[in-house]
């Protein structure tokens, strides 16, 4: 059985693992057809003609954005003509299906959640077609059976139509009669009224192809009878508009297309009237203390709950009354004190709670703590949303309590209660790895090795002071640190091969903590090898990236060659760019991994860096403790082409 440690891909790796140059993921290919007659006829008074276009997102391609089309032609001197017009711009989704493609075809479907399949996507949209051959027809007023092939932007395929120009005032190329516009108006979003958020509106103005556009409006009406006829304006002759809802009040929201062209003519669109609710979650504050305030003494938490778009009541929390939490969470993120309160009603909308708060008791220390302030709110739709509120702030107080100390590898491998003469072995390869916390901060961390006589080995000479290491600290809150033991034994002073008493003190400055553990220091090969493992561990199946741009390497393993003929207790140590201490960014500790393990992890990488991770192993049957000091893997981001 092997171990294996992988970080999860990303969406974005696995797009980029994924993409290919015909199409695949990451690329759009999108096929359109439109309506069985592909004949259209256009006139100065033509305004209200439609085709409808069927554009397909195959499965697999990325989503993409329809907002031009492409018209060309022969004139009749035979030369090609070619010209680019603006449509109703719409997005089509990605090819991929889920159950809420079902109900709306311009729903994104999230690759990662359940039920998302690779699928063709469709979506079918009606356009003017005086507004899409408009430039057609200016430039042939009396033509008959002309062949205009059509592509949309981002398309695979173009369409052929013919060209009918019939110009109603007889006068062959000349000018035509205008007439006033007759703007369309659609709303995109769908689902179930009433909307919230940003609704999406298009509208086309419709406007005779003799005539030059000079505004085109949105006309918004809220329930309140208040007009807006400024916000959504465009000079094109089509646009669509995203309008925020929570502008306006909750109720019916009337919508209006008006197109005015250059000479005064003006057209409007048929009244749309949908229903708006935008429910929204009052703003929570502390307003005191403030954050990165240091208390000395009680205090008073002020809680401060503002109504955003919708009424609220707010629920009792603790079945006393009191609709209002305050947890205290030290810097470990543990809750070490719960309070209550009730908030009071101080104008319309707006509540506040004063809540008694004391961090200077026995059981708190000079330290950093959060304050997070709780309540839960019903609001207008009688739905219920959790508010929360933080601070950070610090606590000045006497601190007599020592800082805590663990030694992590290496570790008993049997109960020490009932075989003390069982010892972890310390070679010339072998390293420690230590955990230490304190309020206030640990300043330094001593190392002995002690040798007793009454322990000690024959022929071993114990010295009268013990072997000592100090490491400089002056870090508060957890640390974790490596020391690597076994390249002190052969300096000066020379530790003898024997029995020893491993101590660790942690000072904080002014308290004291020592943890004790019996070893045994051994320089026989047979004492610094674990069983069936190579002697060093190696990089291997690294994934390089070539691309412009992009970070050379996406992943790399580190491994110890070999499986585990015994079961092993292991510490994996991660370094991200802190490769000149011994004080590791992340870590992992495995108290017991079973024999045939492989021992490895796999990283990814999301930015440029140096990454290293090494390895601690202790064999649970023997005691032999081995360091494993990983290689180094320089990830950097690849030149931008030009």
């Amino acid at each position: 059985m092997k171990m294996k440690k992988l970080l999860l891909l990303t969406l974005p790796l696995i797009v980029t693992a994924c993409t290919s140059g015909d199409g695949g993921f990451g690329a759009s290919v999108v096929n359109v057809t439109a309506s069985p007659d592909q004949i259209v006829t256009v006139n100065s008074t033509t305004t209200t003609g439609t085709t409808n276009y069927t554009f397909t997102n195959k499965a697999g391609s990325s989503a993409t954005t329809i907002n031009t089309a492409t018209l060309s032609w022969k004139d009749t001197t035979g030369a090609t003509r070619t010209e680019t017009v603006a449509i109703p711009g719409f997005t089509l989704p990605a090819g991929f299906t889920c159950a809420a493609a079902g109900a709306d075809p311009y729903a994104q479907c999230n690759y990662n959640d359940a039920g998302t399949t690779a699928g063709d996507r469709s979506v079918t949209r009606a356009i003017n077609d005086a507004e899409l051959f408009a430039k057609v027809f200016a430039a042939h007023q009396s033509v008959t059976a002309l062949p205009v092939t059509v592509q949309f932007n981002s398309t695979a395929n173009a369409l052929n139509f013919t060209f009918n120009s019939a110009n109603t005032t007889g006068g062959g190329e000349g000018d035509p009669a205008e007439t006033a516009p007759a703007p369309l108006l659609t709303v995109n979003t769908t689902g179930t009224q009433p909307y919230s958020g940003n609704l999406s509106v298009s509208i086309s103005g419709n406007f005779a192809v003799t005539s030059t556009v000079k505004t085109l409006v949105l006309e918004v009406t809220d329930s309140k009878g208040n007009i807006d006829n400024t916000t959504y304006t465009s000079t094109n002759p089509s646009a669509t508009f995203s309008i925020d809802t929570s502008k306006y009040p909750d109720g019916a929201l009337t919508l209006r297309a008006i197109a005015i062209t250059a000479s005064g003519l003006t057209g409007t669109s048929a009244p749309q009237t949908v229903q708006i609710q935008n429910v929204s979650a009052p703003v929570m504050q502390i307003l005191s203390p403030d954050s990165g305030a240091t208390m000395t003494g009680p205090s008073t938490v002020r809680v401060q709950i503002r109504q955003s778009s919708s009424t609220y009541t707010l629920a009792n929390l603790d079945g006393a009354g009191n609709d209002v939490r305050i947890d205290v969470r030290d810097f470990r993120g543990q809750i070490v004190k719960t309070t209550y309160g009730q908030a009071i009603k101080v104008s319309d909308g707006i509540y506040e709670a004063f809540i008694p708060l004391d961090l200077i008791g026995s059981d708190f220390s000079s330290n950093t703590y959060t304050i997070t302030a709780t309540a839960q709110a019903t609001l207008a739709d009688n739905t219920t949303r959790t508010l929360n509120a933080n601070v950070s702030v610090t606590t000045q107080v006497d601190d007599n309590k020592p800082p805590a100390l663990s030694v992590l590898m290496p570790a008993y491998i049997v109960d020490p209660y009932t075989n003390e003469n069982v010892r972890g072995i310390l070679s010339r390869n072998s390293a420690l790895m230590i955990q230490a916390s304190d309020d206030n901060g640990v300043s330094s961390v001593r190392i002995d090795l002690v040798c007793d006589s009454a322990t000690a080995l024959t022929g071993q000479v114990c010295p009268v002071s013990p072997y000592t290491y100090n490491i400089p600290v002056n870090v508060s809150g957890i640390i974790q640190r490596v020391f690597e033991i076994g390249a002190q034994l052969d300096g000066q002073p020379y530790v003898q091969n024997g029995n020893y008493v491993l101590r660790v003190t942690a000072y904080d400055g002014s308290k004291a903590n020592i943890q004790e553990f019996p070893v045994r220091v051994s320089r026989a090969v047979v004492d610094s090898t674990i069983a069936n493992l190579a002697s060093q561990s190696t990089v291997d199946n690294v994934v390089y990236d070539t691309r412009s741009g992009e970070l050379n390497i996406l992943s790399a393993r580190w491994v110890i060659p070999g499986t585990t003929q015994n079961p092993v207790r292991v510490a994996t140590l991660a370094y991200d760019n802190t490769l000149a201490t011994l004080i590791p960014s992340r870590t992992r500790i495995d108290p017991e991994l079973p024999a045939g393990t492989t021992i490895e992890l796999t990283q990814g990488f999301s930015e440029e860096g140096s990454y290293r991770v090494d390895f601690i192993v202790e064999d649970l049957v023997t005691g032999v403790t081995r360091y494993y000091q990983g290689g180094i893997v320089v990830v950097k981001r690849n030149s931008s082409s030009n």
